[in-house]
């Protein structure tokens, strides 16, 4: 079954753009400099977001049929999107889910500063699921 990761595409676009964006501001107001960094942040949940879910639909489309929903966890899930070269390093994107956890539960300037090195380091990941799941859509 073929996936539509058109959104998952646009997702890590924006948050490309915000990213290239911040970098270009680091030496303006703090205050824009921290805004264009929540931005960041914001950018990085809903792309993180959307990435595990396209790993769990291709899993389950294509290794797991006979199953609507797969039965993983989110450290499962990942090590199996590894092992069907979905991922390049499981340990990654666990980082990425600890990351996002803490960005919904705690806002701390140490918190938000992990959040964002995760966000940006988890861009070029990105790009190689979606290279992957084009690679494997039927």
């Amino acid at each position: 079954m073929s996936l539509d990761i058109k959104a998952l595409q646009q997702a890590v676009t924006t948050l490309e753009q915000a990213i290239k964006l911040h970098k270009k501001h680091q030496k303006d107001e703090p205050e824009l400099v921290l805004a264009l960094r929540d931005s960041i942040i914001q950018r990085f949940e809903y792309t993180y977001e959307l990435a595990w879910k396209y790993m769990q639909r291709w899993i389950s489309n294509n290794i797991n049929p006979e199953s609507a929903e797969p039965v993983y966890s989110r450290k499962e899930m990942y090590r199996f999107a590894a092992r069907w070269g979905l991922i390049e390093d499981p340990l990654r994107w666990f980082n990425y889910h600890e990351a996002r956890n803490i960005s919904a539960h705690t806002y701390a300037e140490s918190t938000a500063q992990k959040v964002y090195t995760a966000a940006v380091a988890m861009v070029p990941d990105v790009l190689h699921l979606i290279d992957e799941l084009k690679k494997r859509n039927d």
